[in-house]
């Protein structure tokens, strides 16, 4: 059993591991993340090639990543700017860039599904879409996220992403940027290559590890499957990668979100964040560019819910060992390895 709370050193907040708790009854609904039978066109979808889009928008018959801004934005430049709420409230105009990139033009296959060389195209298209939203001076954030699955509210099976480019810094970086600050301002060290020295003192969370990339589940983990992927070298956004370090996210990329998927063989639902360093006047130089894989359950059939504590009071209650969710995750990749 493991039961004590872990200091989370980019959030700075506490995290309670109660592993014990992941053997309580349950008598809810059990999640169905079952997969549905693989097409490799739906001709309702507005991702498929050739489909026409909700904006009437006709999609070209692409054969490899397709990128287009959101037909549904929740950011925009053209968004209308608000009349002032009074004397105490603020707004400001929802202002921004929103883009929607299809990873693969067959309907149903999943990221992990796709060749190396295939998620390496998708890095590439992630590092060009950073390079391009950039550029524009009133851009602060690039935050590239998936949502995966029902579970987590996704409106189209499809596989793709969304990119959001925000003319301020989202809170999450905020406050990692500012973590990364105080650790130096305090111990002289930069935050993310402590953390890369402890896991590897440790060792017993690594799930992938090379030359350029470690890939672990963190011990300061959130939710019972959480992966992090840490660059090893001062890579701050996607911009700085080297073609090398692009086919190492690739394949670590591969690696991690199969392995996640031959857990229970079955797809699993999960939120992948790309953290990048924002535009700032502060001092960004700590920082690391990173991804975040959030798998939402936390065993067959039952959810993570994020309920009172979590959202109510911001603490989170991890109900999984990352130790020994890090054996079985390494368990599944063995088994992958020996099927394939």
């Amino acid at each position: 059993m493991d039961w004590q709370n872990r200091w989370h050193p980019l959030l700075e907040q506490w995290v309670t591991i109660s592993s014990h708790r992941g053997a309580r009854p349950w008598s809810g609904t059990k999640a169905d993340a079952s997969e549905m039978p693989l097409v490799n066109y739906d001709s309702g979808c507005h991702l498929c090639p050739g489909n026409r889009r909700i904006s009437g928008e006709m999609n070209p018959d692409y054969n490899a990543v397709f990128v287009f801004d959101n037909d549904h934005p929740s950011f925009d430049f053209l968004a209308p700017v608000p009349e002032s709420p009074g004397k105490f409230y603020q707004n400001s105009q929802a202002a921004g860039i929103c883009r929607v990139m299809c990873y693969d033009p067959r309907h149903q296959v999943a990221l992990s599904q796709l060749s190396e060389l295939q998620v390496e195209a998708v890095v590439d298209n992630w590092v060009e879409q950073s390079c391009e939203l950039y550029q524009d001076k009133q851009i602060k954030t690039v935050f590239i996220f998936e949502n995966r699955g029902e579970l987590v509210g996704v409106s189209n099976p499809h596989p793709h992403c969304q990119i959001y480019a925000v003319p301020f810094i989202v809170d999450t970086i905020a406050r990692e940027l500012a973590a990364t600050q105080r650790y130096r301002q305090q111990k002289n060290l930069n935050l993310f290559t402590q953390i890369i020295q402890a896991e590897e003192e440790d060792g017993r969370r690594i799930l992938f590890s090379d030359e350029y990339w470690l890939g672990f589940v963190p011990y300061f983990a959130k939710l019972p499957y959480e992966m992090y992927l840490l660059p090893r070298s001062d890579i701050g956004d996607l911009r700085d990668c080297s073609k090398a370090e692009i086919k190492s996210l690739a394949r670590a990329l591969k690696i991690l979100l199969t392995a996640l998927d031959q857990l229970w063989n079955q797809p699993q639902p999960y939120i992948l964040t790309i953290h990048q360093a924002p535009v700032s006047e502060s001092d960004i130089s700590d920082y690391r560019c990173h991804i975040q894989i959030l798998p939402m359950m936390r065993a067959p059939g039952l959810q993570k819910f994020l309920a009172g504590m979590e959202t109510g009071a911001g603490q989170f209650l991890n109900d999984g060992s990352p130790e020994e969710k890090a054996v079985e995750l390494l368990q599944a990749q063995r088994r992958n390895s020996s099927d394939s």
